[in-house]
């Protein structure tokens, strides 16, 4: 009798703790849990856990409201929202798609992971609650090309975050994540020890690198408030270059962004952002008040982007409100808009040898003029163009600036020509065609070679060739805009650009000319100072004037086929 009760207690504590039966009873297995802590797809079957996906509609029925703590949320593509309260276990956000949480929504879960690739970035907007971990991981390029990024998520320390990204690129202590001192005009990479209390600031810009091209994961907190008096410098060792950056899980529209920010930047020649965009030619993607205008432009900046800009005289604060933030799926910095009825037209020219790419933007709106306009013209980040570069210089009143992005007058578009500043070395072919454009179908655009006197159509055809020499600046190449027919050169003297350098006590005279011509320099009160014969067989001339008095001068340019050019210089 003893042992038939034995074997009945051993029978009955067998079914209780059943390990099978445990499983069932408490709806959770370790076992079975992915590397990543969530479910396998069979484990989630055995816990009567639903995956609930959205693609631009919900699957197998909606969430909200109606998931549980067991349940995942994956959000495949289109924008899902959340108006309701709604729990579950894991929310993933793929690259390209968005959640927007409403106002007086809470949404309990145990992690929401934001993911991205080198090309989509997802977004999430939250005006509600949150209870629950918020992960961000923002693609970050490889050590080598490097990237300018920022912190989508808030409340990390510097350690922290630098344990948890293994991909980071090190150097003993140091780490590939450097925000830009403004005081040196350098960046400053951290060390996880001498920054162990630093904190990832929201707001600030950082230059970082990974050591595969991966990602890197901010953990924390998504912003739901805004991100106000980001102190930019005019400090002179950085040039006044300050490097700012999106601090929401979400795209930031930039018309909204530069309208509320553009007074506190530099109003000449930089009054735009600067957004890196990681080509081996160092080329940067300049956005300003005539991109806000076209409807050519996708002007989103993507979460996580960080971007430099030029501030003011004495210095401004830049502000970040949750009214800019909005849904996308663009790269960062790359081209596609609402119209504005300033906008007439743009195009993206692009020059191109082997694996390098350079590009130079021009717009034609009812704002602009063809000479200088703060906010619609807009110089290279760099005064000195790289080695491989496209630019323009003024049609009027140019002063030698290069512009990455220049704006005209919409009558423009039927007869401008521009100045085209090209950098190629001796040897290496270069191709030249439109990259994007949204002008009216009877405007011609011509890419003219004053090297060998031809004009090409761009609207139809690219534009390659190999220089024989070291080419750099204007002279040689202009880009013309009409809506007639090309073949023959209308006028030398057009196209030739005069420039005073004052550094160097030279004037400058660039361009091809056809024929001998004949210069003469005057002073205000009409005396001629000197005389000199400009050569037909090359496009870069250069008169020594440093034996001159500063002052305003008259020069004046005549060839031997009856053509007359006058022009006023100040020198310096």
């Amino acid at each position: 009798m003893k042992n038939l009760k034995t074997t009945l207690i051993i029978l009955f504590v067998l079914c209780v703790f059943n390990p099978s039966n445990a499983q069932e009873n408490s709806g959770f297995d370790i076992q079975n849990r992915n590397a990543d802590g969530n479910y396998s797809a069979s484990a989630r079957a055995e816990t009567s856990g639903i995956t609930y996906t959205y693609n631009n509609g919900w699957s197998p029925s909606s969430p909200l409201s109606a998931a549980t703590s067991l349940d995942d949320i994956i959000i495949e593509s289109g924008t899902a929202n959340i108006t309701a309260n709604t729990s579950c276990n894991i929310l993933t956000v793929d690259p390209g798609a968005a959640i927007v949480i409403d106002s007086g929504v809470t949404l309990t879960t145990d992690a929401i992971n934001l993911n991205s690739n080198s090309q989509q970035y997802s977004s999430l907007i939250s005006d509600g609650t949150i209870v629950g971990t918020v992960t961000y991981k923002r693609y970050t390029s490889q050590i080598g090309t490097n990237d300018l990024i920022s912190a989508p998520i808030s409340g990390q320390l510097f350690p922290d975050f630098a344990a948890l990204n293994l991909n980071l690129a090190a150097s003993g202590t140091l780490r590939a994540f450097a925000p830009f001192d403004t005081s040196s005009g350098a960046y400053q990479n951290y060390d996880v020890l001498s920054n162990e209390t630093t904190s990832i600031d929201a707001g600030m810009g950082y230059r970082a690198a990974t050591t595969d091209g991966s990602a890197l994961t901010f953990t924390g907190v998504a912003r739901t408030d805004d991100v106000l008096d980001v102190v930019i410098s005019d400090d002179t060792a950085s040039g006044a270059w300050n490097l700012i950056g999106n601090p929401y899980p979400s795209y930031l529209d930039f018309d909204a962004f530069f309208a509320l920010n553009k007074s506190q930047l530099n109003n000449t020649s930089y009054q735009a952002i600067y957004g890196y965009d990681g080509d081996l030619s160092n080329g940067w993607t300049v956005w300003n008040q005539a991109t806000a205008d076209s409807p050519a432009i996708v002007e989103l900046i993507a979460p996580g982007q960080a971007f430099f800009v030029k501030a003011k005289s004495g210095g401004g604060l830049i502000d970040f409100t949750t009214a800019m933030r909005c849904t996308g799926s663009s790269d960062d910095f790359i081209l596609g808009r609402a119209s504005s009825s300033a906008h007439h037209g743009f195009i993206r020219l692009n020059s191109s040898s082997g694996s390098l790419e350079y590009s130079t933007d021009f717009y034609f709106n009812s704002n602009a003029t063809q000479g200088f306009d703060p906010g619609y013209d807009s110089a290279l980040y760099s005064a000195i163009p790289p080695a491989f570069s496209l630019y323009s210089h003024l049609v009027e009143g140019n002063s030698g600036t290069p512009f990455g992005v220049q704006s005209f007058d919409p009558d423009s578009m039927y007869n401008v020509v521009v100045p085209l500043g090209v950098n190629v070395n001796q040897g290496q072919e270069t191709t030249f065609h439109i990259l994007e454009t949204d002008m009216p179908d009877d405007i011609n655009i011509y890419l003219e070679d004053t090297a060998n006197n031809s004009f090409t159509l761009l609207n139809t055809s690219d534009y390659v060739f190999t220089p024989n020499d070291n080419l750099t600046g204007t002279g040689r190449f202009y880009l013309r805009f009409s809506t007639t027919a090309l073949s023959v050169v209308q006028s030398d003297f057009e196209t030739i650009v005069i420039q005073a350098d004052n550094k160097n006590k030279t004037i400058n005279i660039n361009g091809q000319l056809h024929s001998e011509t004949n210069t003469k320099l005057y002073d205000v009160n009409g005396r001629v100072i000197l005389t000199d014969v400009l050569s037909a067989n090359t496009s870069k001339q250069v008169i020594d004037v440093s034996h001159l008095s500063a002052g305003i001068y008259i020069i004046e340019l005549n060839s031997n086929t009856s053509q007359r050019r006058v022009e006023k210089l100040i020198i310096n």
